[in-house]
């Protein structure tokens, strides 16, 4: 007799709320999201901007804010892990994209751990001529973000 609205409400429930894909988790990081959106805004000269982190409770890095919220959530590759773990920026030429894709690890402000933050962004070749200049430009958004980043938790608040 009750177990019948129970199951009803649950069956609604789950039609209501998608199944993630496999490679995706759940995030809530509404702060993390404005900041990335905000700065992307202010930057024509980078295609894509997102930024990777463990958000709390979780196991998994994973893209925790994106101008393309289509990725929020989304578990971070094998290789960027391994480009993460050096603690050094990385650049690579995508010639067929004609861009350069960086990878920047990130801290807060006062250059405490975002638990395996980075951030990744797209530069044009019409914005830069080689992997230096990408990279000078990448490093000056990453830290005008990690300005901003007051501790940790600080990107999951609403």
């Amino acid at each position: 007799m009750f177990a019948t609205p129970l199951i009803v409400t649950a069956l609604l429930f789950a039609a209501q709320t998608p199944a993630l894909p496999a490679n995706y988790i759940h995030v809530d990081a509404p702060a993390a999201q404005r900041m990335i959106v905000a700065e992307k805004n202010k930057h024509s000269e980078i295609g894509k901007l997102g930024l990777h982190a463990t958000p709390p409770a979780a196991t998994d890095n994973v893209i925790i804010a994106s101008d393309n919220p289509t990725k929020i959530g989304k578990k971070s590759s094998a290789p960027d892990m391994e480009h993460l773990a050096t603690g050094k920026p990385f650049v690579v030429r995508i010639e067929k994209e004609k861009i350069f894709d960086l990878l920047l690890p990130i801290t807060d402000s006062k250059g405490g751990d975002l638990n395996g933050g980075f951030v990744v962004m797209e530069v044009p070749f019409d914005k830069a001529t080689d992997e230096e200049q990408a990279l000078k430009i990448g490093i000056a958004i990453r830290d005008e973000l990690q300005s901003e980043i007051s501790s940790k938790a600080a990107l999951y608040q609403r």
